[in-house]
């Protein structure tokens, strides 16, 4: 699909006009991953799958306060400019468009990752720390 440069230009002039002041010197942070929720381990093989999500470069796995586990994959957005401006804006999927830049994960002091894993040792240290010693907990249930 081609864009004409006189579309970009003003999909450019609209993402400046609407961009909310916690995306001013913002690098595009939010449009360069990808996470997905994943099973919660339940027993010790699970988290072989784990050990292996986190041998691949840039991917890494993360517990959120909920105890809602996540796979990250750190992958830009094909659609950035070498400035971080949405080249498709006026035709960015839904998600983009759904997303609300005042509920910045980057920008949000109150978020914090319970547990992230970046390696296997990761992994390793939380089964010895953490499963090991029955200190695992489950998502709620709605």
């Amino acid at each position: 699909m081609k864009i004409s440069k006189n579309s970009k230009k003003q999909d450019l002039k609209k993402q400046k006009k609407e961009q909310p002041k916690t995306c001013k010197g913002c690098d595009a942070r939010c449009c360069k991953y990808v996470a997905i929720e994943i099973d919660c381990p339940e027993d010790i093989e699970d988290f072989e799958n784990i050990k292996w999500y986190v041998c691949h470069k840039d991917v890494y796995v993360f517990v959120e306060e909920d105890n809602t586990w996540k796979i990250e994959f750190m992958t830009p957005c094909e659609h950035l400019d070498k400035n971080g401006w949405c080249k498709i804006y006026e035709k960015r999927p839904q998600i983009c468009r759904d997303y609300n830049p005042e509920e910045c994960l980057f920008h949000n002091e109150d978020y914090k990752e319970k547990y992230r894993f970046e390696k296997i040792e990761d992994v390793e240290k939380y089964i010895r720390d953490v499963f090991k010693k029955e200190l695992h907990e489950f998502p709620e249930v709605d």
